[in-house]
């Protein structure tokens, strides 16, 4: 293991803070770029085993905080993406209905009680945050590759959209 490691600001969730995440992070000596689990914070009395994490932030990224990091499974395995069978589910989802039932009064609950405490609107929005959430953290590079479809597929729909009522 690295007597210090580095990230990018842009690679950690907006709230970390002694999170379980997956984050891509460098040995800041051998410049060596990896996945993994982990928790970081700005205080290492926050971690079990803290070692030095730089955040670099910015536009140029020449901005440098001092967080730390519990590395806890070294070198996750990166998630290959198949982008053909993810947009095949792009289409067949987008001519069925979007509405996901999980048929379980524990996740109900749960939910239930987020929106009567007031973090979510609605349990609907509060759903969808948080699987979201998960999925980024736990699957950024299936998120990251929907995203890129995404912004594909509604920059082709725009430039139809034009060339058609032109």
């Amino acid at each position: 293991m690295s007597d210090e490691y580095v990230t990018s600001e842009t690679n950690l969730p907006p709230d970390p803070e002694g999170e379980e995440i997956t984050l891509q992070i460098s040995d800041k000596d051998t410049r060596e770029i990896f996945t993994t689990r982990a928790r970081v914070s700005r205080n290492p009395d926050r971690l079990t085993d803290p070692t030095p994490l730089t955040v670099v932030k910015g536009p140029h990224e020449n901005t440098e905080e001092q967080w730390y990091i519990d590395v806890l499974t070294a070198d996750v395995e990166s998630e290959s993406v198949d982008r053909d069978l993810l947009r095949d589910v792009m289409d067949e989802v987008r001519d069925d209905a979007n509405v996901i039932n999980t048929r379980s009064d524990e996740v109900k609950t749960l939910l239930r009680y987020l929106v009567e405490t007031g973090r979510y609107s609605s349990v609907s929005q509060a759903s969808r945050t948080i699987m979201f959430e998960y999925l980024a953290n736990t699957h950024p590079e299936l998120v990251d590759e929907y995203v890129d479809l995404k912004v594909r597929f509604e920059r082709r729909e725009l430039l139809d959209d034009e060339r058609g009522g032109a």
